[in-house]
């Protein structure tokens, strides 16, 4: 550990964003420690999302954690892990306006895909912190949403939000879609890759790539984030399609699709290797993507390449009720 001196400048400045452990000097005697990511000189925020405030000069010994490896599924504790990997599937896929509700992320676009027209908690379990009582934060999603046109749509990472999903659920809310987050490290890659197949890497989804599987509504969301866009072709037909977005050491993959006459082919997963090779480039070491846990062959294709279940959630909507 690195020791401190009483009312003397500390180091500790320099561990500003990293996470740390700290003993702290009770008043009436004796030690206590806290643990998480130091925001100030006097101000940390543990695993639960919660701020801790302390005085330098409690300050008894302190060490930064060395993070592990940056492996996929490894290092911070699992809820900030899921909430990390929620907000990338964020970032990488915008959605037109952002509502900020407290730490409930309010995503409204045209209503094509339910990620970016869904509410997001973001904040501490067990409902992500709403800046209002629970019910009355919910019945404020209602009307903004309905306000728009739009179906009321949660998005809840499990295990975190249970009791939010439990809320949701008594109060009629039902589960549209389950979709299991699954995560890979990207320099792992075994497979060999076939000569025999016409691929080409774009950085924008051309007129084919989109009309494959009628993608043109999500063109102006995909273009809000910079992203390589696979293809593969049978003559001057296209067959497969993928996007792959890279943000950090992270990149996410969307949008893969097989032309059903070309399914059993092993087209899925060549493309899938060229869609990481490229974020590779681009600096990626892990790839997360979203399954839904009906799709059995995407299932059994991706754990075929390695990916591991990292954590589930749900879509919940409000269907067919009348405002309250």
């Amino acid at each position: 550990m690195t020791a401190t001196s009483q009312g003397s400048a500390s180091p500790l400045s320099g561990a500003i964003g990293k996470r740390v452990t700290i003993r702290l000097r009770e008043a009436g005697g004796g030690f206590r420690d806290i643990v998480g990511i130091l925001q100030s000189e006097h101000e940390l925020i543990n695993s639960k999302f919660q701020a801790i405030s302390f005085s330098k000069d409690d300050i008894a010994i302190w060490r930064e954690i060395q993070p592990l490896p940056d492996r996929a599924g490894t290092g911070a504790p699992l809820s900030l892990r899921i909430i990390e990997l929620e907000k990338l599937s964020d970032t990488t896929w915008p959605a037109t306006e952002i509502i900020e509700f407290g730490k409930w992320r309010l995503r409204i676009s045209d209503g094509f895909t339910m990620r970016a027209n869904s509410a997001l908690p973001t904040g501490a379990g067990p409902i992500g912190e709403p800046p209002l009582p629970l019910a009355d934060a919910v019945e404020h999603v209602i009307k903004i949403y309905r306000e728009k046109g739009l179906t009321p749509t949660f998005t809840l990472p499990l295990p975190i939000y249970q009791e939010l999903d439990d809320y949701l659920e008594s109060q009629g809310w039902q589960v549209k879609v389950g979709a299991q987050f699954l995560i890979k490290d990207i320099d792992s890659i075994t497979t060999e890759l076939s000569s025999l197949i016409d691929f080409e890497i774009l950085d924008y989804p051309s007129e084919q790539w989109l009309g494959l599987q009628s993608d043109h509504r999500l063109e102006k969301l995909m273009l809000r984030y910079p992203a390589r866009y696979g293809v593969i072709k049978s003559g001057e037909s296209v067959v497969a399609v993928g996007r792959i977005a890279t943000l950090g050491t992270w990149a996410m993959a969307t949008r893969l699709f097989v032309d059903p006459s070309h399914r059993g082919k092993g087209l899925a997963k060549q493309l899938m290797i060229r869609l990481m090779a490229a974020a590779r480039e681009d600096g990626a070491t892990k790839i997360g993507l979203q399954v839904d846990l009906e799709n059995a062959a995407a299932l059994a294709l991706y754990d075929s390449m390695g990916f591991r279940a990292h954590h589930k959630y749900d879509y919940r909507v409000l269907e067919n009720l009348e405002a309250s």
